[in-house]
């Protein structure tokens, strides 16, 4: 985990950064091609596969980001299609640490982020993480700043201002009036 100059995401500043161990790029490998031969058609795609995942999964790898922020955790992950969370720390119910033997073979662990309205062995998330260096150290961290913020600790989110400037409040008045003068040509009423 790296905790180098913090900066600022859209849900706060960063705490705390996740690194990711190279060697999820053997045990993906290995698991897919494992995955292959258990099913009769997938044979035929190994050869094809083995050659696909030389330039896949360090791209992969390449884009996996996670990071811990005052007010959220921010996942990024995907080569073809891309996602990117952001899971609210008040949404976390559980970080849970899990590890098969072909995980252990290559020493990596994964985190699974639970969050409210989900749960089970197989509940699918955007929280799912495999090969997350110091994942005990990272599950703790984002627990513990789950911690402060259900305790009112983290910072609070921007509030808006009460009261809107003179030119912002011109400004909504003259789009409210040509909505309404909008609103009266489309019903043909051309009249005040």
């Amino acid at each position: 985990m790296s905790s180098g100059p913090p900066d600022s995401g859209a849900t706060g500043e960063v705490l705390l950064e996740a690194r990711f161990d190279r060697r999820i790029i053997p045990y993906t490998r290995l698991w897919i091609t494992g995955f292959l031969v258990i099913t009769v058609a997938g044979i035929l795609l190994i050869p094809f596969w083995l050659i696909f995942s030389l330039w896949y999964l360090p791209e992969h790898y390449r884009r996996l980001s996670a990071r811990l922020t005052a007010r959220a955790v921010e996942i990024r992950k995907g080569v073809f299609f891309r996602k990117e969370s952001t899971i609210p720390l008040n949404r976390i119910t559980d970080v849970r640490l899990h590890d098969g033997p072909l995980m252990r073979h290559y020493g990596v662990r994964g985190l699974h982020v639970e969050t409210a309205g989900q749960s089970g062995q197989n509940a699918s998330s955007e929280g799912d993480l495999v090969g997350v260096v110091d994942a005990v150290e990272f599950r703790d961290a984002i627990l513990r700043q789950r911690e402060a913020a259900l305790s009112g600790e983290a910072s609070p989110a921007p509030t808006q201002p009460s009261t809107a400037s003179p030119d912002t409040a011109e400004l909504l008045t003259e789009i409210r009036d040509i909505l309404t003068r909008i609103e009266r040509q489309g019903r043909g009423d051309d009249s005040r």
